[in-house]
């Protein structure tokens, strides 16, 4: 597409619907609404607000590089099965995810990956800050915004340029689902210093707001179970949701459908979760399938319903 003025993209796609200076004028903290969920914060855009997000996907936040040899997440048509397939035949695993991860990726940050990109807006410059208000919150990338998947791969594009350079030096296999990171090698001694050498790039590369999670950092081998991103490796290197999960999943979905004070007393005897909240688990349930194992979505369609499936998934994307 040919760079033209942000007005000219913007008219072009709403032919009046909304004004250019509404976007300009609209002030982004009157715009949203808090949610609570367990113990995250997530943020709810308004109506207009989102339509200004929208915009911004469409026309500047996917043209913004990505790489796509390693990074899964947030990216049309990538799958989770796509982030472990490569670690298959792999016998040794380092695992870890990056604490408090949309949080460590600032308007600094976000600029600098908005100006080093060639986008179809001429006049970027012009607009960045209001841009940035539009996209973060008290300077951060908010959970609940449209724009924060996108933004988030883009901004980590440098580390993982880095780290898959290094990876492939030293033989390692590397990919990244989101904040979770994978390293897996032919031996467990070859990936010992992987903590230190993830952390050096999140320094060289991204400054000092980025640390990896302790609690979820783990070093595994083949001869136990290898879990990774809730997938599980078979000895014959076939990867597949864990057994566990589907049992968990389809006991769920039984009594949706059969027997919903059943559902309802499981949800408050496992985690004090009232109807709603467990319904939201179990969407959340449904859309990892969906991420995780496509043909296993399928199965469950048939066995359970498509309408059935399909009103989970629409509900976890709300």
């Amino acid at each position: 597409m040919t760079p033209r003025p942000l007005r000219q993209l913007f008219d072009a796609m709403y032919h009046g619907k909304y004004r250019f200076e509404e976007f300009l004028e609209l002030r982004p903290q009157e715009h949203y609404n808090i949610v609570r969920w367990n113990s995250r914060t997530i943020y709810k855009p308004s109506k207009k607000l989102k339509a200004f997000h929208y915009f911004l996907n469409g026309f500047l936040l996917e043209y913004l590089p990505v790489n796509q040899s390693v990074s899964f997440a947030y990216r049309k048509g990538a799958t989770l099965q796509q982030a472990v397939a490569p670690h298959a035949r792999s016998r040794a695993f380092y695992q870890t995810d990056l604490q408090r991860f949309f949080d460590s990726i600032t308007s600094d940050l976000i600029r600098s990956t908005l100006e080093g990109a060639s986008t179809p807006a001429s006049d970027l410059p012009e607009h960045i800050d209001h841009i940035l208000d539009l996209l973060t919150i008290n300077g951060k990338l908010p959970i609940g915004y449209s724009t924060s998947p996108i933004l988030s791969n883009a901004c980590l594009l440098r580390f993982d340029e880095r780290l898959a350079a290094i990876s492939k030096d030293r033989q390692w296999i590397y990919t990244r689902y989101a904040d979770d990171i994978i390293i897996s090698a032919d031996d467990r001694k070859t990936i010992g210093d992987a903590k230190e050498l993830i952390e050096s790039c999140l320094a060289a590369e991204l400054g000092g707001n980025f640390a990896l999670n302790p609690s979820k950092s783990k070093l595994t081998t083949i001869g136990r179970k290898v879990k990774l991103l809730g997938l599980v490796i078979l000895p014959n290197g076939a990867v597949a949701i864990d057994r566990d999960i589907r049992n968990r999943i389809e006991t769920l979905l039984h009594f949706y459908i059969s027997d919903r004070s059943r559902l309802a007393k499981i949800f408050e005897e496992e985690r004090s979760e009232g109807m709603e909240e467990g319904l939201q688990r179990l969407s959340g349930l449904v859309s990892y399938t969906y991420a995780a194992d496509p043909l296993y979505l399928e199965k469950l369609r048939a066995k359970f319903g498509a309408t059935v499936i399909d009103s989970l998934l629409h509900r976890s994307a709300e």
